[in-house]
């Protein structure tokens, strides 16, 4: 039988979406009176470094952090055909249950911070089973279930922080700073950008492996390509699905766990931003890939610095611009079906000009 060949257009695709986001946001610059050619050489080297400056690119990496693991999260929901959106309040209880260990617990930090970390992952594990089984058992809309799980996660934190883990009586409500010896070191203070990196790396390249090189993962793959031909097959899709995202869950609480631990050391009202929702674009603009996830990734959290430390500090240009680069992108990416023939054809009559070239 005929391999068959790699499709470009799982690369063409994200890639096209990205320059009509920037071509949105030029616009959008030019709009302003400033010129949008030095805008974007001002984003690009405040978020990536370039240009003989060094301290932004370990800032993008440690904020690319928490998107690996939340895309990653999302991603695995994605692979059995699911599409799960709870990943923001499993985020928030893997912080929660890392606040409330970190300042409690009187342990060796050799003993202490893995079991913060496992205990972190298993609350939001366990918030994953509800809409798992919720969706399982009694079809029940995952979207739906999602969000009401997302709310609530929101509140238990607010109550959290002020009452049960409330540090003092200031006028924002936090919890106490967790024991330094349970802090992850960072490589560079102050740049976030530190041990919690490699373990979302390592994390990245075990769900590699997991997904395309054992019989869970390829469980995984044909329940969300076809759940009627994997039943078929002799597959539990439904234990499929509640095992996949019982450890997505597990990955976002653990997302969480990682911004106590090795950044804020503490929660606080509005420790919620949003991160979650940001691991959705993450799974979606990296192709459900692990690979692409770390990519994706980092780009968004460059877009994100290069707004906040160019944009806006050096040509008083708001911030918010990096986000709606980053909304047009996912827009793009969304109505891709409606521009992709028009990108087919041009890539055929590119691969055809080559090998008549040849």
């Amino acid at each position: 039988m005929k391999r068959k060949s790699f499709d470009p257009m799982v690369l063409v695709m994200p890639a096209v979406a990205l320059l009509l986001g920037v071509v949105v946001a030029v616009l959008l610059i030019a709009i302003t009176g400033v010129s949008p050619l030095r805008s974007l050489g001002v984003l690009i080297s405040g978020g990536f470094g370039f240009s003989g400056k060094v301290w932004p690119i370990f800032m993008t990496l440690g904020s690319s952090t928490p998107l690996i693991l939340t895309g990653l999260a999302a991603m695995l929901c994605f692979k059995v055909g699911v599409f799960c959106i709870a990943q923001e309040g499993q985020y928030v209880f893997g912080a929660i249950v890392a606040a409330w260990f970190g300042a409690s617990l009187k342990l060796p930090p050799v003993i202490a911070v893995p079991f913060i970390m496992l205990a972190s992952m298993a609350a939001g594990g366990l918030y994953g089973v509800i809409p798992a089984v919720l969706k399982v058992k009694l079809g029940v809309n995952e979207i739906i279930s999602s969000i009401m799980l997302n709310n609530i996660s929101t509140l238990v934190l607010e109550y959290m922080v002020a009452f049960p883990l409330r540090a003092d009586a200031g006028q924002k409500a936090q919890s106490e700073v967790i024991s330094k010896g349970y802090w992850l070191p960072q490589f560079i203070y102050g740049s976030r950008w530190g041990v919690s990196f490699l373990i979302a790396i390592a994390l990245i390249v075990f769900f590699y492996f997991y997904i395309y090189k054992t019989r869970w993962g390829y469980e995984m793959r044909m329940v969300g390509e076809n759940r009627r031909f994997a039943d078929y097959g002799g597959i539990k899709s439904g234990n499929v699905i509640i095992r996949s995202l019982v450890i997505s869950g597990a990955i976002a609480g653990l997302a969480g766990c990682m911004e106590v631990l090795g950044n804020y050391h503490r929660i606080m009202t509005g420790f919620s931003s949003g991160l979650g929702f940001d691991g959705l674009s993450v799974a979606m603009l990296g192709m459900s890939n692990p690979i692409g996830v770390v990519i994706v990734s980092f780009l968004l959290a460059g877009i994100r610095q290069g707004a906040q430390l160019g944009l806006q500090l050096s040509l008083q240009i708001p911030r918010e611009l990096g986000g709606v680069l980053i909304a047009m992108v996912i827009f793009f990416v969304a109505i891709g079906n409606v521009y992709r023939p028009v990108v087919e054809k041009a890539v055929r009559s590119i691969s055809r000009g080559r090998k008549d070239d040849e």
